[in-house]
Parts: structure tokens; sequence; C-alpha cells
């Protein structure tokens, strides 16, 4: 059944390593890595996702959303923090499966507690992300080791290698 995940982008990218190279060189950056993670993610899980980023202090007038790679992503408005927006999907939302809210702010842990709603730290969240990571590369690699001649029917295998001449 598929979860809803809803991640809070900035506490994310502030409270673990996995983002920090470019967290305080280039935040849009951090941003794109984060977003493509989760698109990631959500290949191998049966997850919607929602990122929210906290705009309160940017003046943009309203909320901001687009769907990049599959990613809800969203930008509070003026005066509206991430956590306010969190709190109010979880309130008011009609999902039918579970919710899953990652941050390692602990008011809002405690905030959006409910039957249904599961918490994630940012920890645990980038653990499934590496975790997740690891396993499309070690499943590349198994990939990459089959040669063709592994992969053909032992009679044909050698009926090819009569017609080039490898095989009497």
């Amino acid at each position: 059944m598929t979860k809803l995940l809803i991640v809070d982008g900035y506490n994310l990218i502030y409270t673990t390593n996995r983002y920090k190279k470019w967290r305080d060189t280039d935040l849009e950056l951090a941003r794109v890595k984060l977003i493509e993670d989760l698109a990631t993610l959500k290949t191998t899980q049966d997850y919607r996702i929602i990122l929210i980023f906290d705009a309160a202090k940017t003046g943009m007038p309203s909320r901001h959303h687009v769907e990049i790679l599959g990613v809800d992503v969203w930008f509070t408005r003026a005066g509206e923090t991430a956590d306010q927006m969190i709190e109010r999907i979880v309130y008011q939302s009609n999902f039918e499966g579970d919710i899953v809210v990652a941050t390692s702010d602990y008011t809002e842990q405690k905030v959006i507690f409910k039957p249904g709603v599961l918490r994630k730290s940012s920890r645990e969240l980038v653990a499934e992300l590496e975790s997740t990571e690891n396993e499309l590369k070690g499943s590349l690699k198994k990939v990459d080791r089959f040669r063709l001649e592994e992969r053909l029917d032992t009679a044909l295998r050698h009926a090819l290698e009569r017609i080039i001449g490898t095989r009497d």
C-alpha cells in the first residue's frame, strides 16, 4: 500500500551530513540533490512524496508548487513555516494509507503524532536514501557482469562459434 512521505526539506539538508558539501555554498544544488534522492527512493518504494521548503522569510506572497521527477515540491508562503504546512497537510489529509513525516524537529514530531502518522528522523530517511542508492548500484554491477555468451543457450553459442570459426 502506498505511503505518503512528507519531508521537511531544509531540516533534512541542515541536520544531516549528506548535503553538507552543497548547503553552505550552493543551497539550490543541495535542494536539487535532495529532490534527485527522493525521486530515486520513489522508484524503489511505494511512496507518494511531498517535499516542503520553508519560504517564510523570503517574502513570497503565496505558496509555490512544482512537480519534479515525480516529487511534489512546495515552498511555503511568507509568514508560513514548513512545520505549519506539514501540520495542515497531516490534519487535513484524507490519504488512505500511512503518512510518514520526515523531520528531526522534535516539537514537530510531537505535534503531528496521531494514528496513521509515522515519524522518521532526518537521519533515518538519509539512511534509507543511502541504502536505496547502494542497492541500485549493486544491481547495476550485477547486470554489468553478465556477458552475452553467458546469456545464450549452449546450442546457439556453439552454432555462433562455428560460424565465426572459433569452434570446430
